[in-house]
């Protein structure tokens, strides 16, 4: 199952070693780990808050063959991380201080990881080809899954790089605008993090993230290009829409 594919949120062919099914399948087990290891909101309200907006994003993202999971972690430290597969956590803190644009972005730039293949990108490089490869063909030992599901929850704690931030941030505006939420709340978020980035030593949020300056200058430039982008192609999208239909009609 193993290919070169053409990443739709890279924009770039890719070599795929962790398939969806893989990716879904460490996934789920770590999410049950993540269930150990924190508390859960269960407040309906916040919980269905986040869930009807992770859902609205996830329908325009750029990776749709998976089942999204959303969870409101208990924690006031200002964070959002995810786990392979789709499932998304955002802490209470992060809920708490944000908008609902605002908070379409955050999860967009979650789902972005997500369509981008960063975590999966990054477990192929930990794993190994032979643990990959009985976990594909469920022929990993319990020690080998013990071992892959550990290595997942370490990653999916830590950051990523410059580069794959950045480029979630792209995503996340992109998919909140796609689900009808303003981009331009990506900002307003990365400026509520910047008045808490006291000499880089601020939230974890900030900690394993590009530093939120260089963040809001790059959105600042980005988000006309992707509200141009996105638009051309509606406009495009209709114009040969109408197209059809009148040829339909003669």
């Amino acid at each position: 199952g193993c290919a070169t594919l053409y990443n739709p949120a890279t924009e770039k062919k890719e070599l795929i070693l962790i398939t969806t099914p893989m990716e879904v399948m460490l996934g789920k087990n770590t999410a049950m780990q993540a269930a150990k290891q924190y508390s859960f909101v269960k407040d309906p309200q916040r919980v269905n808050k986040v869930t009807e907006i992770g859902d609205k994003l996830a329908k325009v993202s750029d990776r749709t063959d998976l089942k999204y999971h959303f969870a409101v972690v208990e924690d006031k430290e200002i964070n959002a991380f995810t786990m392979p597969g789709g499932y998304i956590y955002i802490n209470s803190g992060l809920l708490e201080m944000t908008n609902d644009d605002e908070l379409a972005c955050v999860i967009g730039h979650e789902i972005g990881h997500v369509a981008a293949r960063h975590i999966a990108k990054k477990l192929q490089t930990q794993l190994g080809y032979d643990i990959l490869m009985n976990v594909a063909l469920k022929n990993a030992s319990v020690r080998q899954m013990q071992q892959a599901i550990g290595i997942t929850f370490n990653l999916a704690q830590l950051g990523y790089s410059r580069e794959d931030e950045l480029l979630s941030d792209r995503l996340g505006a992109k998919y909140a605008y796609k689900a009808g939420y303003n981009p331009y709340a990506m900002i307003s978020f990365l400026k509520k993090l910047n008045e808490k980035d006291k000499d880089r030593m601020g939230p974890v949020f900030l900690r394993s993230h590009p530093y939120t300056s260089q963040r809001i200058k790059m959105m600042e430039k980005e988000i006309p290009a992707i509200i141009s982008k996105l638009d051309a192609a509606n406009k495009n999208i209709r114009g040969s829409s109408a197209k059809l239909i009148s040829t339909a009609q003669d």
